[in-house]
């Protein structure tokens, strides 16, 4: 699947992927898909529960190694 926006916070921890995050839905339009990667072992908990807070639909998420990927639609 293709992403509107895609941003990588591997190497960042808590709460700063989520800032980064929610800057970035802030820009999008409704229906795009963002696309964030991340390593933070709390990154996968984190964004899921942001997209049920928000409404967000998650596409997808995947993991490979300690990275995890992850597509919603804003």
């Amino acid at each position: 699947m293709n992403a509107d926006k895609a941003i990588d916070v591997t190497g960042k921890v808590c709460p700063l992927p989520l800032i980064t995050m929610a800057k970035e839905v802030r820009t999008m339009q409704k229906g795009q898909v963002l696309c964030i990667v991340g390593d933070d072992p709390i990154f996968e908990e984190s964004v899921i529960d942001f997209c049920r807070e928000g409404a967000h639909e998650l596409l997808e998420a995947h993991r490979e190694g300690k990275r995890v990927t992850i597509l919603f639609q804003v």
